[in-house]
């Protein structure tokens, strides 16, 4: 379903092996618009089609970026958003929407369609939101790279393809959520506090630290500071240190013979019993059923 213009869709049925990875790929494709071109081209399933008077509902997810031109997107809960080369926009399910390029420009656009249980909680954790469904990427080649790879492996439509496809969306939402988060100096130079402060925690794992101590030594006010960390990295600083040390308990637990007080000592816990207290806290078990449990587990898959 090509033409000369490099046009390309592809609408694919979702089989149930492809729905338990929980996210499905249900059509991939892009289309170049010349200027003063009718649109949306002729030829998309009715499901796709649509008029600007009408405008349109969909099912599903489609995600799709803007590479060239400008024009002009409408939806129920965001209202009028101008287009422009960069913009991505996330269509959501059930609302309703419509978008078309400026008859001057014409546009090449790409898109994705999708939906499953894990799409939606994608979607629910990135940048995007109904009410903010188009964001601009200064520097959106590599997000473009991703959707001629997508196009390209739907073209052959391999078995696995689904989940090459789906592979290739998480780092499309990937590169957008690390494009908005670091787009302005002011959130690259907290980057730079917040990546010093990781630094200073992972050599501390064994030592009784002072966060706010740490937030003194980079020049930064304590409040200011734990709320950045949680920007950037979705934990406090003291649930970072703490997950560092769990993970070094973790490893030290199932990779040497250490007796667990030792255990406490190395991932800077000030006794035993609070060491024992907080990974059953987070863990449900205590430091000795882990390390027993885990090993029966191992050597009881080793005795088949």
């Amino acid at each position: 379903m090509t033409d000369k213009r490099i046009n390309y869709y592809k609408y694919f049925p979702v089989s149930e092996a492809d729905t338990k990875w929980g996210i499905f790929i249900e059509n991939v494709g892009m289309s170049q618009v010349l200027k003063d071109e009718q649109y949306p081209l002729s030829g998309h399933p009715v499901t796709h089609y649509f008029t600007w008077e009408r405008g349109r509902y969909l099912s599903s997810y489609q995600f799709l970026l803007i590479a060239e031109g400008q024009g002009v997107f409408e939806s129920e809960s965001a209202g009028t958003l101008n287009l422009l080369p960069g913009s991505v926009m996330l269509l959501y399910p059930n609302e309703w929407h419509r978008y078309r390029p400026l008859k001057r420009t014409g546009w090449k656009e790409y898109w994705i369609g999708f939906d499953g249980d894990t799409a939606r909680r994608l979607v629910e954790g990135s940048v995007f939101s109904i009410n903010q469904p188009v964001l601009f990427m200064r520097d959106f080649q590599e997000i473009q790279n991703l959707f001629d790879t997508a196009i390209s492996f739907s073209m052959e439509e391999k078995i696995g393809f689904q989940q090459i496809v789906v592979g290739v969306l998480f780092q499309i939402f990937g590169h957008v959520h690390y494009n908005i988060k670091n787009r302005t100096r002011q959130s690259k130079s907290f980057m730079k506090q917040i990546n010093h402060a990781k630094e200073i925690m992972q050599e501390s794992i064994t030592n009784d630290i002072d966060i706010p101590a740490i937030a003194d030594q980079l020049n930064i006010g304590y409040a200011l500071f734990r709320k950045k960390f949680k920007e950037f990295t979705g934990l406090s600083p003291k649930q970072y240190l703490l997950q560092l040390r769990l993970n070094r308990a973790k490893s030290l637990l199932l990779g040497t013979d250490l007796p667990v007080k030792m255990i406490a000592f190395e991932t800077g816990h000030e006794s035993i019993y609070h060491f024992s207290k907080v990974f059953k806290e987070k863990t449900g078990l205590s430091p000795t059923q882990f390390r027993e449990q885990i090993m029966e587990q191992g050597n009881g898959s080793n005795n088949r």
